[in-house]
């Protein structure tokens, strides 16, 4: 190699050490070298859990058996006080960078970015990922999974592809962008380009991402190139939805009958006898606003213990393909080379609130799901039908033994499973490691486990300063001295400060004064669940840690302080994929264009405009369509006749149809909106100019489509159907679809407010 700084990347080509003659005979060849990591560099595989709470896995004294991360475990390292961002891009930002959240603006999703510094959810290219910085020396990069990383603005086919993950360090990609999916349906990209959603019996998400994460690893072994691989797999379990196959779901029947209450006290105790939890701490009280268990109705009491069997089955599900991939390490004879890190980005969730979902969308349209409303639909739970989650009384038992959930500064929200397996590198199967860590030290630990350095230079532009401490030391050595000493929370509110063995945490509600916000304070050297609140005891510590979270709050871009929800949505400044148009024109056989990344049109006056010729009396198909099968509206041809359907939740379907259509002539046909309330609106359908059908008082999703569904398509559906009885599958157009035209105006959106 050139002489060149090692923490400079890319390494520069070597120097010519052969001879130039006048002809080939007399010529001496040189090949540049190969750029290698250091000699023995380990195989990595970061597996990374969504919503998965710290007290879930019976390797961490949960109740649910996940028998190969207990394997793992077993023959590995289980870290007890590993802390993440409690939240999921904010974690993977910090993840893969090595930095804060804020300092490299994903201070929350990109779905709910503004134009400040730590909030505007694009990564700098002066925080290089882990992926790109492995590359560079030589690893093999790959990422099969959850990605919710690239703006919204940028998330679309038309790109540009820099905050992909093509983009950001990996050599491949399979999986999603967005932050959640349909694991029945998922909405797939490979590489920078979308893909068909599968359409075979028995599909699912989790199988598929394991199938393509071995495939990828099985390429590069076959080739015996010699070159180590980095291999990051984020699951989309166990988010919302809750979906996983039947027989997983069924090991769990009767198993949490008894209630999230003793399910949270029963972990605890395994907790303690583990040495989970340290001998002398107490279980803190319920969370605020969780129902004691034995108060709730019998129905409500079957329906939320199948809701979490759901959930467990899905946990298992997910378990299942993390021994699949570790049998293919195995039978590649990698497996003892390889560090492998399993870990969850945030706590479990809440947002099933009191009585979970089976359509998701409702929760996230503030129009949540009764009891009687789900019961019908006990049965279908978990399978393509339904979008389930549970209740927030099951979220605080899975984050056992802290207090509150994702989302919260307190540890519930933030404290996380890390276990840690290298059968190479670990001399004391089966142990525990109790120091202080947080996500963005991982980053720090792979480089020093590989033998490279922090790099300070990656393709000509100066690095930020890793704001991470390595942990490596701990992983042979569980004497290891602490190495960090301070972490700052912040997350949509609430806010936390960390500092020698103190933790001052306060929980916000959102839109009222964060002056009158009240801090807690516990010692965490003897408090481990936070169960002893010292804040009247000790003003003085308490004030010290308060003033020390704004001097980090100001050093890591959290200011300002921001716990706005809607409003952060659908904030109109933040930058746009569609420049604003009187016309927008989309073509049929062009990729679906999500939801976050088009025009606004929700609770605006808006219009699509279909100009087709039906070829044939048996033409048919999807002409335009926004969603799917949780809501969402369609034009569709059927019989000769143009119909528009529209899903609201579930709740009720609106249809309204042409008369037959004439065959062999070009026709427009035109679809509009006009709201008088937010998620209510008149429908008036037009075929060249004249109006044929019209509807009143059409009720929609009030805050849109989520990401979880299919955006705007065009000539075929991509994912589950609006109406599963009106069509299926890809339902693509059998006639001629020239073009579809939208227009909006965005100026007379009807505002919903933040309770409606």
């Amino acid at each position: 190699m050139i002489d060149q700084p090692p923490d400079v990347l890319p390494r520069g080509r070597s120097p010519f050490r052969g001879e130039i003659a006048e002809t080939y005979r007399e010529a001496t060849p040189d090949w540049p070298d190969a750029v290698r990591p250091p000699e023995k560099a380990p195989n990595i595989v970061v597996i990374m859990f969504d919503d998965l709470g710290f007290g879930q896995l019976s390797a961490f004294g949960g109740p649910i058996d996940a028998p190969h991360i207990g394997e793992l475990a077993a023959a590995g390292l289980r870290y007890t006080n590993f802390h993440t961002t409690a939240l999921c891009s904010p974690s993977r930002a910090a993840l893969l960078t090595g930095r804060n959240h804020h300092s490299v603006g994903f201070a929350t999703i990109a779905e709910m970015a503004t134009g400040f510094p730590g909030y505007d959810s694009f990564l700098p290219k002066s925080a290089a990922t882990i992926a790109e910085v492995l590359r560079l020396n030589g690893y093999s990069t790959y990422c099969t999974g959850k990605w919710h990383l690239t703006p919204t603005a940028e998330a679309t086919a038309a790109g540009p592809f820099d905050h992909w993950p093509l983009g950001m360090g990996f050599e491949r990609f399979y999986g999603f962008l967005p932050g959640e999916t349909d694991q029945w349906h998922p909405i797939l990209t490979s590489d920078n380009h979308r893909i068909t959603t599968p359409d075979r019996d028995g599909y699912h998400l989790s199988e598929d991402l394991i199938d393509q994460a071995i495939g990828m690893i099985r390429d590069q072994q076959q080739v015996s190139s010699g070159r180590p691989f980095f291999t990051y797999v984020p699951f989309g379990a166990v988010h919302c939805p809750f979906h996983a196959p039947a027989e997983h779901i069924e090991r769990y029947r009767g198993r949490f009958d008894r209630g999230w209450d003793v399910v949270r006290r029963e972990t605890f105790e395994r907790q303690q006898e583990l040495g989970i939890v340290p001998a002398g701490n107490e279980l803190p009280p319920r969370n605020p606003g969780v129902k004691p268990w034995d108060e709730l109705s019998d129905d409500a009491r079957k329906l939320h213990a199948r809701q979490m069997e759901v959930f467990a089955g899905m946990v298992d599900h997910t378990d299942a393909q993390i021994g699949r991939l570790m049998a293919a390490l195995a039978d590649l004879g990698v497996l003892d080379d390889t560090i492998v890190m399993v870990l969850s980005d945030n706590g479990a969730s809440q947002e099933g609130m009191l009585h979970g979902a089976t359509n998701t969308e409702r929760f996230r349209n503030l129009v949540p799901e009764s009891v009687e409303e789900q019961l019908p639909f006990i049965d279908e739970l978990g399978g393509p039908t339904t979008d389930p989650h549970y209740p927030i009384g099951w979220a605080m038992a899975g984050n056992a033994p802290f207090r509150r959930c994702k989302r919260d500064t307190h540890r519930g929200g933030n404290t996380d499973p890390l276990v840690v397996h290298w059968p190479a590198g670990i001399d004391d199967p089966g142990a525990l490691r109790t120091q202080y860590h947080h996500i963005v030290d991982v980053y720090p630990t792979l480089l020093e486990l590989a033998g490279l350095p922090v790099p300070q230079v990656v393709n000509g532009i100066r690095q930020q300063e890793i704001e991470g401490h390595s942990f490596a030391p701990t992983i042979a050595d569980g004497a290891a001295p602490d190495v960090k000493t301070t972490q700052y929370y912040e997350m949509l509110g609430s806010r936390a400060i960390y500092h020698e063995g103190w933790m001052a945490v306060t929980w916000h509600r959102p839109g009222t004064d964060w002056n009158d916000d009240r801090w807690e304070l516990y010692d965490q050297r003897t408090d481990y669940t936070q169960a002893w609140d010292l804040a009247d005891e000790l003003p003085d510590r308490l004030a010290e840690l308060i003033g020390l979270w704004w001097d980090e709050a100001r050093r890591h871009q959290v200011l300002p302080l921001d716990d706005r929800g809607r409003d952060r949505f659908i904030d109109p400044t933040r930058p746009a994929a569609s420049e604003i148009r009187d016309v927008y024109r989309y073509h049929s056989g062009s990729s679906p264009i999500p939801n976050p990344s088009l025009p606004i049109i929700l609770n605006c006056p808006h219009s699509f405009t279909v100009s087709f010729r039906l070829d044939d009396p048996d033409d048919h198909g999807l002409l335009v369509s926004q969603g799917g099968s949780l809501a969402g509206w369609a034009l569709i041809v059927r019989d000769r006749r143009v119909t528009y359907l529209n899903n609201n939740l579930k709740l009720s379907l609106a249809e309204l149809s042409t008369d037959e259509l004439p065959v062999g002539r070009d026709l427009a046909v035109r679809y509009e909106w006009h709201p008088s309330a937010p998620g209510v609106g008149d429908v008036r359908l037009f075929v060249d100019d004249e109006i044929v059908a019209s509807l009143d008082d059409v009720r929609s999703a009030p805050r849109g489509y989520s990401m979880v569904q299919e955006g705007l398509s065009v000539g075929r559906a991509w994912g589950p159907p609006v109406d599963a009885d009106a069509y299926h599958g890809a339902f693509e157009f059998t006639g001629t679809l020239h073009i579809v035209e939208m227009r909006t105006d965005r100026s007379r959106q009807v505002q919903p407010t933040d309770r409606g």
